[in-house]
Order: structure tokens, then C-alpha cells, then sequence
């Protein structure tokens, strides 16, 4: 069960990480993103779970195997915006506290999509949100001070490579909760 929750924590952090790489170079501070990140993440997947449990109720299997393909898509979108070098930290403000929930709504969308799949998974989702917010707190404080140092070729590879890592993990998940369904012959 622990490499189950590492391996839905870890992506997001590696996503994360790219995002915050990216937010360093801006020179931005890291704890007010860090901690405006932290809340949305640990927030948003609920809304997916809730969903995902309403679904599970009727329909198991599906919803654990949905969970995984939107997982890979999730995977596979990740990668593109990295290819393309789009970290998602172009409209990023913290000035005031409207910006700071704009963006960590805008920021915490791959949370609001994982909620499905984590709510599919049966593993316990306090401790799993809980792990998702507190790697955000110090994976965006860590990314957003890397950033700060490196210089902007750097800063830019570095996102983009924990970007696409990001990617590869999410749609490994993905694969892996269908894998399992499969293995388990409930299809």
C-alpha cells in the first residue's frame, strides 16, 4: 500500500517541481507559492474522489480502470507540455490574494484530475492528501529556490525534464492500475 501512495504522490511533486523551477526563475519568493500550492493540492482531488466513489459504488472495475486511462492521459499531456516547453508558470502572480487563488486553481488542475483514479484506487485518502500537500509545501519551496540560483538554460532544462518525468510516472501509474484490474481477472 505504501508504494501505491508513493506512486500517486510523486508524479505530482515532479510536476510540481517543474512548475516551481520555473516560478524560481521569475524570482519569485517560494513560501507564499509553496504554501497557496500545498492548499489547492491537498483540496482539488476530493472533488475527483467524491466522484469516483459515486461511480465505484455501481461500477468498480470501470471506475478503476477510467482511473487509469485518465491517469495516462494526464501522463501523456504533461509530456507535451513539457516538449513544448510550457510550465504553466507564464500568469502565475502571488500579488494579492485574488492572484494567489487563481493561481493555485489553475495550478492544481492535474490534482482535480487525479482525484478520480485515487478515489478508484481504495487507498486512504486522508493520508494520501496529506502526503500530496506536504511534498507540494517543500517540493515548490525546493523548486522555486533552485530556480532562484540556476540560471535561466539550467532552470529551464531542469523544469522541463521534471516535467516529462512528471509525465512518464503518471501514465506508469495509469498502466499499472489497469495492470491490475487485469491481472486480478475482475474485466
Amino acid at each position: 500500500m505504501v508504494l501505491k501512495i508513493i506512486a500517486f504522490v510523486l508524479p505530482l511533486g515532479l510536476d510540481t517541481l517543474a512548475i516551481a523551477i520555473a516560478l524560481g526563475l521569475r524570482g519569485l519568493r517560494p513560501w507564499r507559492p509553496a504554501f497557496t500550492f500545498a492548499i489547492f493540492e491537498g483540496i482539488m482531488p476530493i472533488f475527483g474522489i467524491v466522484l469516483a466513489r459515486i461511480i465505484g459504488l455501481r461500477f468498480a472495475t470501470a471506475a478503476v480502470v477510467m482511473g487509469g486511462i485518465i491517469l495516462i492521459g494526464i501522463g501523456f499531456h504533461a509530456i507535451r507540455e513539457a516538449m513544448l516547453g510550457e510550465e504553466g508558470a507564464e500568469g502565475a502572480s502571488f500579488s494579492s490574494l485574488r492572484a494567489s487563488f487563481v493561481t493555485g486553481l489553475a495550478i492544481s488542475t492535474d490534482e482535480l484530475a487525479i482525484g478520480f483514479p485515487l478515489g478508484a484506487s481504495g487507498l486512504p485518502i486522508a493520508t494520501v492528501l496529506i502526503a500530496i500537500s506536504v511534498q507540494t509545501l517543500f517540493v515548490t519551496a525546493l523548486g522555486i529556490a533552485m530556480g532562484n540560483r540556476v540560471g535561466s538554460v539550467l532552470g529551464l532544462r531542469a523544469s522541463r525534464y521534471a516535467g516529462v518525468a512528471a509525465g512518464i510516472a503518471f501514465s506508469a501509474v495509469g498502466l499499472w492500475l489497469i495492470l491490475e484490474v487485469v491481472r486480478a481477472g475482475a474485466w
